[in-house]
């Protein structure tokens, strides 16, 4: 009697024990097990598997040191003042819907579409994408080296799992992202859905450094074809503050090349 109650009280302890292991990788993305596809130079291809849980999708942000620092660094650069002002004009949605009409080119139209309101939904940024940005800050800081990353996120409903396919350079565009293409193409036939594209938007210091929240010509073209090609759900696009959400049946009303 007292073996078996050894061996469950071990059980007990080795079973907690796992569980705070995949807490600690899910407070980090950093610390989650990555499958590197392909790595040159600078260039990054590579996928996280993690369990596809609520808390992916939630406003804690977990840890996040690199954000944080950003963050701190772009309101000592701006002043306090000009630094709200600048992520509020990025989060606003209620501009007049007659401006629209006075877009004087197929980016100005995009981002008037999404801040008056007609298209998209913009959120403060969740833990997922919060956490794949803080991992590409950590190689090269947003605000000295500025860059942009492609993610692909997928899940498998059946196993209740998640896959962020992830693709960044040292270069102000990732990388063609066709490794990721070819990796989607075989595992969509595996049972992977793609919910999910990420990417993040940067400005320069005339326009107060945080990115517009809206796509480029070429971003709507690209969700376009993954629409197509992969039944996309949804575009994310962030600047490290704030998300757009938008839908696949969206993305036609884009302006695009």
């Amino acid at each position: 009697m007292k073996r078996n109650i050894l061996f469950t009280i071990t059980l007990l302890f080795v079973f907690e024990g796992c569980k705070r292991v995949d807490q600690l990788e899910i407070d980090s993305l950093q610390k989650a097990k990555r499958v590197l596809l392909k790595e040159e130079v600078h260039e990054e291809f590579l996928y996280w598997e993690l369990q596809d849980e609520k808390r992916l999708y939630g406003l804690d942000l977990g840890e996040v040191k690199e954000l944080v620092a950003y963050r701190d660094s772009l309101k000592l650069v701006l002043g306090a003042a000009r630094y709200e002002d600048a992520i509020q004009k990025e989060a606003t949605q209620g501009l007049s819907k007659s401006l629209i009409g006075t877009a004087q080119n197929g980016d100005r139209k995009n981002a008037l579409l999404v801040h008056t309101g007609s298209i998209g939904k913009i959120r403060k940024i969740n833990f997922l994408e919060s956490q794949i940005l803080n991992y590409q800050i950590k190689r090269f800081p947003l605000l000295g080296h500025p860059t942009e990353f492609h993610a692909f996120i997928a899940i498998h409903e059946t196993l209740g799992k998640m896959r962020i396919y992830f693709a960044s350079s040292d270069t102000q565009w990732p990388p063609k992202p066709q490794i990721l293409i070819e990796e989607l193409e075989k595992e969509i036939k595996q049972g992977w859905q793609l919910k999910y594209h990420l990417h993040n938007h940067y400005e320069l210091q005339a326009n107060n450094f945080i990115g517009i929240l809206a796509p480029s010509l070429a971003d709507a073209q690209y969700y376009k074809m993954l629409s197509e090609r992969f039944q996309l759900g949804q575009a994310l696009i962030t600047n490290g503050f704030y998300t757009v959400v938008i839908n696949a049946d969206e993305f036609t009303t884009f302006e695009s090349h």
